[in-house]
């Protein structure tokens, strides 16, 4: 039994989930930690709402609310989201939540004392016309390496490179479209050229040498070798974590600011800290819990599971537990380089990154997904429209895992008809429907050919799922069920109940066994289906319990509750589509 934190990237709460944040970090982190606990391990899923920073403000300007009502709004919109797809959240919260605030300024203090956080100057953009410093998404212009236009000053949406003030071609407002100028002002930073911090990062990432996805890793080293340079985290802005100014006052002079008024913590590097805050608030909920128990509400989603420890510090001061981060490619650099420095410049031993899964971009209609330029396809009404049973499988056997994908409603289409339907869930259903017709006897045993098959199947996919292989486990799915087609289809059981039938009772215990095998995993994929057919059949589900392997296969000798058989799966009219 394993202590395994999956670390899912926290969305802004800005705007509506698109399908691109499913594919990117949601679906993917769901899939992993369904199959882990599956296996008995003890796993802490955890996230929130990201609710600090430019994104909220800009957002609140352009409807004429405040910054409040609008993580307020957006952040009951995710969870009631996150709902609807069954995602397996042990917490999702927000970085509005007390206990975050304390541990992000904790740990700002640590990284002061330590000197991994040091004051110097920086030149931030001024708006004389707006008369203030402007915050990075306050200001756009055109990329200088890759020539994008539109894109905001501290990130390019489109090569993904950082970018310092001043890089940017041709700034200006993005508040009244007005000139801005580089001014100089007081700020802390995350000194990533001190040669301890950098020498240990370096060692880090060289012992994720074939662990993470290749192209990770050498994207991460490409970033090293070019040189980090000092990055400011903190900001003259309102909305954000305030600085603890009384702690800081209480250090040497020369780790103080001169003024410190308007500065705060930049949301850049307080949010991946909710990684550490969010189990640490799990944990005071889960002090009274003895059962599995799930809770929703306006402010939190939250899970326990039977047998689970209740203290965060298994997870984050266990160097034997695993830390798995999942996220979408634009948020690379922050969790392979960013994230791993604060806790490595920390003077507490925090359990560092074990893996960090990065997906590529899944496109619509070979231009990118984007929140924030309006180009989405809605979360929530693709859902409503289709059933997520759709979504799910479709962004899961297409995932951008090494390379970008691409969603058009023809793909959508074919794929679900073609896949969901026609191989598996008509497998399912002839199987069910011949099963409910007859009336057979079962005293043989599942034969070799078949168990061999359904025990390879385990196999396979539990060597793709530890890897994190998803499309590929997708696949061993698919094979499965293709098999016991092929099988309904050469053993001619509707022949055999007529001229024998011993053997025919033979073959349906071989299909109604390849039933069971799919219906058990199904659950990390498709935890709908696989509900709707447990009841269909009469069968129990799974109650995870920490220390308790359920991914075994148990034979079948029939389903003696079965209820009235139904096609598992819809097929997409392409009209309504």
């Amino acid at each position: 039994m394993k202590k395994i934190l999956v670390a899912v990237a926290w969305p802004y709460v800005n705007g509506n989930i698109h399908i691109g944040h499913l594919a990117g970090y949601l679906l993917p982190a769901d899939v992993f930690a369904r199959y882990q606990r599956l296996r008995g391990n003890d796993v802490l899923m955890v996230s929130g709402s990201d609710c600090y920073g430019t994104p909220i403000t800009v957002q609140a300007d352009k409807e004429g609310k405040s910054p409040e009502e609008i993580v307020k709004f957006y952040h009951q919109k995710d969870i009631n989201l996150f709902k609807q797809y069954n995602l397996s959240y042990n917490l999702y919260t927000k970085t509005t939540a007390g206990n975050h605030k304390k541990v992000v300024q904790d740990l700002f203090i640590d990284l002061l004392k330590e000197g991994i956080i040091i004051k110097g100057i920086m030149q931030q953009y001024y708006s004389s016309k707006d008369k203030q410093f402007l915050p990075d998404r306050y200001v756009e212009g055109t990329c200088p390496h890759c020539g994008a236009t539109d894109q905001r000053s501290d990130q390019c949406e489109n090569c993904g490179r950082w970018l310092s003030d001043g890089e940017l071609l041709n700034p200006v407002s993005k508040l009244t479209g007005a000139e801005v100028e580089l001014k100089n002002t007081e700020h802390y930073f995350l000194d990533f050229e001190n040669k301890d911090l950098s020498k240990k990062l370096q060692a880090f990432i060289e012992s994720k040498k074939g662990i993470w996805k290749k192209w990770v890793w050498r994207e991460s080293s490409a970033w090293l070798k070019e040189g980090l340079r000092k990055r400011a985290i903190t900001r003259d802005m309102d909305w954000a974590i305030e600085l603890p100014v009384g702690r800081i006052r209480e250090l040497p002079k020369e780790k103080q600011l001169d003024n410190f008024e308007g500065k705060n913590v930049y949301v850049w590097f307080e949010a991946v800290i909710g990684y550490l805050s969010a189990p640490q608030e799990w944990s005071q909920y889960a002090e009274s819990q003895t059962e599995s128990i799930q809770e929703f509400n306006s402010e939190r989603i939250f899970r326990y599971y039977k047998g689970q420890s209740k203290d965060w510090r298994d997870w984050w001061l266990n160097p034997d537990s695993r830390h798995y981060y999942f996220m979408g490619q634009d948020n690379l650099v922050f969790h392979t380089l960013m994230w791993p420095g604060e806790l490595i410049g920390s003077s507490v031993e925090y359990t560092l990154p074990y893996n960090v899964v990065v997906n590529k971009f899944m496109n619509f209609n070979n231009a990118k997904f984007s929140k924030s330029r309006g180009n989405i396809i809605d979360s929530k009404e693709i859902a409503d429209q289709f059933g997520t049973d759709a979504v799910r499988y479709f962004i899961l056997s297409n995932l951008p895992e090494s390379k970008e994908s691409n969603f058009t409603w023809g793909r959508f289409i074919d794929t679900v008809n073609n896949e969901l339907v026609a191989n598996l869930g008509n497998f399912i259903n002839r199987t069910l429907v011949f099963y409910s017709r007859s009336q057979m006897d079962f005293s043989e045993n599942v034969s070799p050919e078949v168990l061999g098959k359904i025990e390879d199947a385990y196999q396979k996919m539990s060597l793709h799922m530890d890897n994190i292989e998803i499309v590929d486990s997708v696949s061993v799915l698919m094979e499965l069920s293709g098999f016991g087609n092929k099988y309904f289809n050469d053993s001619e059981i509707w022949k055999m109940v007529k001229q024998d039938q011993a053997r025919a009772s033979e073959i349906m215990l071989n299909l109604l066994n390849i039933v069971e095998a799919l219906r058990r995993l199904l659950q990390p994929f498709l935890p709908e289906a696989y509900e709707r057919l447990s009841q269909m059949l009469g069968a129990e589900t799974v109650k995870e319990e920490v220390g308790k392997d359920f991914w075994v296969f148990d034979q079948v000798s029939g389903y003696p509750d079965l209820k009235e058989v139904k096609p598992l799966f819809r097929k997409l009219e392409q009209e309504l589509v």
